[in-house]
């Protein structure tokens, strides 16, 4: 049956499909539909204190009884940046007067880590998952991770990536084709030209590593999912095709640029974040692209871009999402789910024989 197999089992999912956890795109709504409805939920902790990730959390917890994956991007702190790029923040400068923003502002250095107010948080409210995305934390704190009995995930671009993280210890790898949507989770430095597209990786992956594999990039129907598992995969995640769901957070305009996108509407591009990530094609993006302008250390462009946000304009807002773009649906999550399935069964029905019911 392919609705179910050991990691399934093990993270007590009826369906073998994992809602991606897209920064704040999603909701505790969205993440407990989706477990309602058998798959794994995801929340983004991007730019939440403790607080607010323990407030996610528990508000997923009010919801259903359902698993949930915790997503952690990490990265390193860039250092100063007093003085740096001052043409991009000229070129962005023009768009705030534009709109009526006031003055570009000065950028912040971060750190994207799990400290010990986070890991507190997941000691105590132990969700069934936790992801890592750039790569996974120290020792320390993967250990910590772990003792509390949590299944840690983490994304890889190329197979050699695949293998580092299953010699660091993870449980599950997922398989980030370049179709994807949002941040490419490489932390090897591969370039994006080198990075193979899912139907080439998740094979490699699985012939390569002995955990289990998660497809992700492109999936946005039950074709996807079916070609996916009969590539070796254990379980696919979807981000773009949840993006027009009720649930999730997403602005009215860029839910209208979904419904009317193509398969070239994306592009990867590393002006928005200063860092490589598939969006939807925009103004912001081909501005900021044709004059060559370098952006500042990820995520501090991110502080100069985002505010744009508040004129309300999508040609000005960073949009993630992936090459499966054009395949989205104007449905809730529970709907999507039990679509998802209902073509899953039919792909895989026409290739085994079968006329009976296969989840």
């Amino acid at each position: 049956m392919w609705s179910s197999n050991e990691l399934t089992e093990r993270l007590k999912l009826d369906r073998p499909i994992f809602q991606a956890p897209m920064g704040d795109y999603t909701t505790p709504a969205l993440a407990a539909a989706v477990a309602d409805s058998g798959g794994l939920g995801g929340l983004g902790m991007w730019g939440y204190s403790a607080e607010e990730a323990e407030r996610r959390i528990s508000g997923f917890r009010q919801l259903t009884a359902g698993s949930l994956n915790v997503n952690y991007p990490l990265w390193e702190h860039p250092g100063g940046l007093s003085g740096m790029g001052p043409e991009m923040r000229a070129r962005l400068q023009a768009l705030y007067d534009e709109k009526g923003l006031g003055p570009v502002p000065h950028p912040r250095p971060s750190t994207g880590e799990v400290d010990e107010d986070h890991l507190d948080v997941l000691k105590r409210l132990r969700p069934e998952v936790v992801s890592f995305h750039f790569g996974l934390p120290d020792d320390a704190i993967l250990g910590a991770v772990k003792e509390a009995g949590i299944f840690v995930i983490c994304s890889a671009t190329t197979v050699a990536e695949a293998k580092a993280l299953e010699a660091r210890g993870v449980d599950a790898i997922i398989a980030q084709g370049t179709e994807a949507g949002g941040h490419r989770g490489t932390f090897s430095g591969t370039h994006i030209s080198m990075q193979p597209g899912l139907f080439a990786l998740v094979p490699q992956v699985v012939d390569a590593v002995k955990v289990p594999v998660i497809a992700a990039g492109g999936i946005a129907d039950g074709r996807g999912i079916a070609a996916a598992l009969m590539l070796g995969a254990s379980a696919v995640q979807i981000g773009t095709a949840f993006l027009r769901c009720e649930e999730a957070n997403v602005p009215g305009q860029n839910r209208e640029r979904l419904a009317t996108a193509s398969d070239s509407s994306t592009v990867v591009s590393d002006v928005v974040t200063g860092r490589p990530a598939r969006f939807i094609r925009n103004r912001l993006i081909d501005e900021l692209s044709a004059e060559g302008l370098e952006p500042l250390p990820f995520p501090a462009q991110s502080g100069l871009t985002h505010p744009l946000e508040k004129a309300g304009d999508g040609e000005l807002m960073g949009l993630y999402a992936g090459q499966s773009a054009a395949l989205t649906r104007d449905l809730p999550a529970a709907g999507l789910i039990e679509t998802l399935v209902r073509e899953t069964n039919e792909s895989l029905s026409r290739f085994v024989g079968s006329t009976g019911h296969l989840a």
